[in-house]
C-alpha cells in the first residue's frame, strides 16, 4: 500500500526566502530602469516598494535517446563491434531535448496539479517559459505538466516536433531560486524534489545525493570517470560542460522520465495495481509506487550470474563454502525457485523474455520446421549451416528484456567466459588444443587444452532473439567476455601470437571503466558454470569436483563486482542475484508459476501478446525441470541479510520482477509484462476459458505467476520443492514433495534495500 498523504508542500529555506526578496527586488528595479528611489507607494517601511509580482523564467527539458541506424553488420570475414552495416556507431546516445507546449505553473497549495486559479503559462517551442507569481509565493515549486500535445525535437526524426507519448508531471525544487531567475524543470530536478519528499532530505543533501549516485569515482582518477556537481543535477543537463557529467545527466533523466510517466500513469487512474486494491490520490503516493512497483525497488545496476544444472539439494551446503555464504550469511535466498525447462536452452529464452516458445532442445538458433520461411534469420550473414527442427529456434517479434530496456533507453549487456578469440560469437565455442591453461582450481596446476564447447549459444540468453541478434550494438554488448577462467593468460598469449585484437576480461574493465549495463548476464564457461564438458579437463567432468569449480568462480565474481566503484557507492543500488538454469535432479513438484500444468496445447501463444502467430510446438514448452537455486546480495548497508522467502518462484517470475525493477512494464495493465509472466492468479482466471492448461491446476497460487516481493504469507500444507519423490515434468506433478510448516520468519523482500 502507497502512502496517500497529502502532497507535502516543499518549504522554502531562509536562503531561499532572502534570494526571493533579493529577485523581487531586482524585478522592481529592472522594472524602474534601475532607479533606487525610496518611493513609499506600497507603504514598505523606509519608503521601499514591494512588487506585488515576479515575473520568473526558465526552461522545461530531459533527454531522448538516439538510436543507430542499420544493424548488426557481420559477414564470412567477422564481425563488427563498432560500426553497424550503415555505418553508425553502434550505442545509443543520450541527446538533450526541450519540451514545447508543456503547462507550467505555480503549484501554491502544494498538491502537486496546476490547479484553476495558480499562475500558469505555456512553453515555447524551445521549452523556455515566463511565469507570473505573486511575490507572497515565489519559492513554491513550480510543476510541468508534459502532455500528449507537448512536442519535443525527436533526434530519431532527425530533429521534426514530435509529439510526447506518455504524460508527465515534473516539478523544481523551491530552493532552486538560489540559482538565479532561470529555474529548470526537468526530471532530474523532480527527482530531488521526490528525494526531499520521501526521504525528508533537505535540498543540498537531495542535490548531493543525486549527484553521488551519477558519479563514478576509481581509487585511481581514469579518464572514464564521472564527477557530477550538486549543482548540475538542477540545471539544463545539455549545457553542462564536462562529457561525462553531461552523459550521465542526460542518460538518467531519460530512465527517470520513465518512471514520472508511470507515476502520471497511476495518479490519473487512482490506482496503481491492476487489482484495483492499491489506491493512488496524491502525487507523492503515485511517485512512491512509480519507483517500487509491485514492491520491488529500483536499482541501477543488476548483475545475473547463471549456473547451471544444480538444484538446491546438492548446491546450498557448507561443503561449497562461497555459495553456502552468499546465500545463508551475507545475502538472501528464494527457497522454492523452479526451472521452467529442459535442457538448458529454453531455461536462457525464458530468463530473457518468461517464455521458451516451445523450444525443449539445445539445438542452434537458426533451427526451423522445415520449408519455414517466414522465421528465417534476416542477419547480414548467418555464420551456420541450415538446420531444420520440429521448433522454431529464431524467435521474431517475441517480447524479451533486451528489446524493453533498449527501446526504454537502458543499457543491458552479456559477458561470456572462455570465448574463442577472434570467432563469431553466434558460433559454438571450438577449443584450441593450442591453447593449454593451468589448472589452479583444482590446486595441480596441470596444464590442460581449451576444449571445445566451453562457449556455447545454447546458453547466451540473447542469440535465440532475431531482433535483438540484429541490433547494431549485438556484438559490442551482448558478446562481451568476462574473465576469471583457466585460459585467459593463455588466450590472451595466443590471440596476440596471431594478431587477433581480443581482450578475455572486458567486464572487469567495464567494472573500472562504468560501461556495465542497468542489466548484465554473465555466463561462465561449461567448467565454471558446473554443466561439465568433455574429460580432459579434470574438474569438468561432473560431480563434487566440478561444483568445487563453480564455488570458487562464484567467489572470483562476487568479489571482482564487490571491489569495484559500481558496487562501493552507497548511492548506487546494486545487486548480484546468483542462480541456476535448472536442477540436475528435482523432487515434488516439476515446477510452479506460468508453467504449462497440464501439458495442453492452449491458444498456440502466450495470452495477451499483439503476436499471435502460433507456435507449433507450443504445448512441449514450459514444462518446468524443477527447484534450484536464487540468491541475492545487494550492496546497500542497510539492506536485510538471512531472508529466506519461501513462496514459489520461477524464471517467469523472475522477469516479471525484472520488469518492475527497470519500470518496463505497468502494473495496472497486466498485459503490459511480456508473455507468461502477466501469467497471475486474477489473469489466469479472467481468461480460463483459454487456458486449457490451468482446467486442471491443484493449487491456482503455486501455478500462477508473481513478482517476487515476498508479499504472499506462506501457510502450513503449503507445497514447496523437496522431498523424496521425483516429479515428471510436464505431468503436473503437483501431490510430489515438502509441506510447508506455516510463515517464514520474516515477510522482508530478498530485494528490499533497508
Amino acid at each position: 500500500m502507497h502512502k496517500n498523504t497529502p502532497y507535502r508542500h516543499l518549504a522554502q529555506s531562509p536562503k531561499v526566502r532572502t534570494a526571493l526578496t533579493a529577485l523581487a527586488a531586482a524585478s522592481l528595479l529592472a522594472a524602474c530602469g534601475g532607479d533606487d528611489s525610496t518611493s513609499a507607494s506600497n507603504g514598505t517601511p523606509g519608503g521601499g516598494t514591494t512588487p506585488a509580482s515576479v515575473t520568473v523564467q526558465g526552461s522545461v527539458v530531459g533527454a531522448a535517446m538516439k538510436t543507430p541506424t542499420g544493424m548488426a553488420a557481420s559477414s564470412a570475414a567477422g564481425v563488427d563491434y563498432a560500426k553497424s552495416t550503415t555505418g553508425d556507431d553502434v550505442d545509443l546516445k543520450p541527446t538533450a531535448i526541450a519540451y514545447g507546449n508543456a503547462t507550467v505553473c505555480a503549484d501554491i497549495n502544494g498538491n502537486g496539479a496546476c490547479d484553476q486559479g495558480e499562475p500558469s503559462t505555456t512553453t515555447a517551442l524551445d521549452g523556455t517559459f515566463r511565469l507570473t507569481v505573486p511575490q507572497s509565493v515565489t519559492g513554491t515549486s513550480l510543476l510541468a505538466t508534459v502532455g500528449t500535445t507537448t512536442t519535443f525535437a525527436d533526434p530519431n526524426q532527425n530533429g521534426r516536433n514530435t509529439a510526447v507519448a506518455r504524460k508527465m508531471i515534473l516539478r523544481s525544487a523551491p530552493d532552486q531560486s538560489l540559482n538565479g531567475a532561470n529555474v529548470t524543470i526537468s526530471p532530474l530536478t523532480t527527482e530531488v524534489a521526490r528525494l526531499m519528499q520521501a526521504e525528508e532530505l533537505t535540498y543540498a543533501d537531495a542535490t548531493a545525493r543525486l549527484a553521488g549516485r551519477l558519479s563514478f569515482n576509481n581509487d585511481t582518477a581514469q579518464a572514464t570517470d564521472v564527477t557530477v556537481k550538486a549543482a548540475d543535477v538542477v540545471a539544463s543537463a545539455g549545457t553542462v560542460a564536462d562529457a561525462n557529467a553531461r552523459k550521465a545527466l542526460l542518460t538518467e533523466a531519460n530512465a527517470l522520465a520513465n518512471r514520472f510517466a508511470l507515476a502520471s500513469t497511476m495518479l490519473d487512474r487512482g490506482y496503481a495495481s491492476d487489482a484495483k486494491t492499491d489506491p493512488v490520490t496524491t502525487l507523492a503516493a503515485a511517485q512512491d509506487a512509480a519507483f517500487n512497483p509491485e514492491g520491488i525497488p529500483r536499482y541501477d545496476h543488476l548483475f545475473v550470474v547463471i549456473f547451471e544444472n544444480h538444484s538446491n539439494q546438492s548446491i546450498d551446503s557448507p561443503s561449497y563454502p562461497n555459495l553456502y555464504r552468499y546465500l545463508n550469511q551475507e545475502g538472501n535466498k528464494a527457497a522454492n525457485y523452479f526451472s521452467t525447462g529442459n535442457p538448458s536452452e529454453p531455461n536462457y529464452i525464458s530468463l530473457a523474455s518468461a517464455d521458451d516458445w516451445g523450444v525443449s532442445d539445445d539445438s542452434p538458433w537458426n533451427c526451423l520446421p522445415t520449408g519455414n520461411t517466414a522465421d528465417a534469420p534476416t542477419d547480414a550473414f548467418v555464420p551456420l549451416n541450415a538446420c531444420t527442427n520440429t521448433a522454431i529456434h529464431n524467435l521474431k517479434n517475441r517480447r524479451n528484456l533486451f528489446t524493453a530496456t533498449y527501446k526504454a533507453g537502458l543499457s543491458t549487456r552479456v559477458y561470456s567466459e572462455s570465448m574463442d578469440p577472434g570467432q563469431d560469437p553466434r558460433k559454438d565455442g571450438a577449443g584450441n588444443a593450442a591453447i593449454m591453461g593451468a589448472n589452479t582450481s583444482n590446486g595441480t596446476n596441470t596444464l590442460e587444452p581449451m576444449i571445445s564447447s566451453l562457449y556455447k549459444t545454447k546458453h547466451h540468453p540473447a542469440v535465440n532473439f532475431d531482433d535483438v541478434r540484429n541490433r547494431p550494438d549485438f556484438f559490442k554488448n551482448l558478446t562481451r567476455s568476462v574473465g576469471g577462467g583457466q585460459w585467459d593468460s593463455a588466450i590472451d598469449t595466443y590471440a596476440k601470437a596471431n594478431n587477433i585484437t581480443w581482450n578475455t576480461h572486458q567486464f572487469e574493465d567495464d567494472l573500472k571503466s562504468g560501461d556495465v549495463g542497468a542489466l548484465n548476464y554473465i555466463v561462465p564457461d561449461q567448467c565454471d558454470d558446473m554443466h561439465a564438458t568433455g574429460s580432459a579437463v579434470a574438474n569438468c567432468t561432473g560431480g563434487t569436483a566440478i561444483i568445487s569449480r563453480g564455488d570458487l568462480y562464484a567467489k572470483y565474481l562476487v568479489e571482482k563486482i564487490q571491489a569495484s566503484p559500481v558496487w562501493k557507492n552507497p548511492n548506487k543500488r546494486s545487486a548480484i542475484v546468483m542462480i541456476f538454469d535448472e536442477g540436475s535432479s528435482f523432487f515434488g513438484s516439476s515446477s510452479c508459476c506460468g508453467w504449462n500444468v497440464g501439458g495442453l496445447q492452449s491458444s498456440g501463444v502466450p495470452l495477451g501478446e499483439s503476436n499471435t502467430t502460433p507456435v507449433p510446438t507450443y504445448s512441449k514448452s514450459n514444462r518446468g525441470d524443477g527447484p534450484t537455486i536464487f540468491g541475492v546480495l545487494t550492496n546497500q548497508a542497510g539492506a536485510p541479510k538471512q531472508v529466506v522467502d519461501s513462496d514459489s518462484y520461477s524464471h517467469f517470475s523472475f522477469v516479471r520482477t525484472m520488469q518492475d525493477m527497470f519500470a518496463l512494464a505497468d502494473p495496472g495493465v497486466n498485459t503490459s509484462y511480456m508473455n507468461r509472466s502477466k501469467y497471475t492468479e486474477k489473469f489466469i482466471a479472467d481468461n480460463l476459458a483459454n487456458l486449457a492448461e490451468y482446467s486442471g491446476s491443484g493449487d491456482t497460487h503455486f501455478d500462477a505467476v508473481r513478482p517476487m516481493n515476498h508479499k504472499y504469507v506462506t501457510k502450513a500444507g503449503d507445497r514447496v520443492s523437496g522431498g523424496a519423490t521425483a516429479g515428471a515434468g510436464g505431468s503436473g506433478s503437483f501431490n510430489n514433495g515438502n509441506l510447508a510448516s506455516g510463515p517464514d520468519s520474516t515477510q522482508t523482500n530478498i530485494f528490499a534495500l533497508r
